[in-house]
């Protein structure tokens, strides 16, 4: 008797292929990951010309004039924004349902930032176009789709 080779309903089932990651959500995910690159990099170019290094002591910080004092909370800002950026980048990529309303809050922060930079005559017009582009980029109904949540999803 010949042997058949019958599939059975329950490896059906396991073999469902796992859900693709839109490319829309990928080029999000990469240019935010950019953007939040670049902004670690500027906190860090920008404490290391104020004079900061990671060695800095806590204690010292009381003893700081109000115009470095300011540099450092610009480089804390900068650095809290960048990290963030890249967290929500890896959470877009795992499609979280939270992931969307973050991203575009850290840009409204960014756009926020940006103005009020802009206003004391210090514009950043790369990074003030970059979170334009990613609102609006944001808003696409594709990405929408791709990060409503899950159960609601077909």
């Amino acid at each position: 008797m010949p042997k058949t080779l019958i599939r059975k309903p329950s490896r059906l089932k396991k073999e469902k292929k796992a859900a693709s990651i839109p490319h829309s959500v990928v080029i999000l995910a990469l240019i935010q990951t950019l953007q939040g690159f670049g902004l670690l990099g500027a906190g860090l170019y920008q404490g290391r010309l104020a004079g900061w290094n990671l060695w800095t002591r806590f204690g010292e910080w009381q003893y700081i004039p109000l115009p470095l004092f300011e540099s450092f909370s610009n480089v804390l800002v900068l650095l809290v924004l960048g990290s963030a950026m890249i967290l929500v980048s890896l959470a877009l990529l795992r499609r979280a349902s939270w992931a969307w309303l973050f991203s575009m809050t850290l840009q409204g922060l960014g756009l926020l930032i940006g103005l009020i930079n802009y206003l004391r005559h210090r514009p950043n017009y790369l990074g003030m176009a970059v979170g334009i582009f990613l609102v609006f980029y944001l808003n696409l109904d594709e990405v929408q789709a791709a990060l409503r949540n899950k159960d609601q999803s077909p």
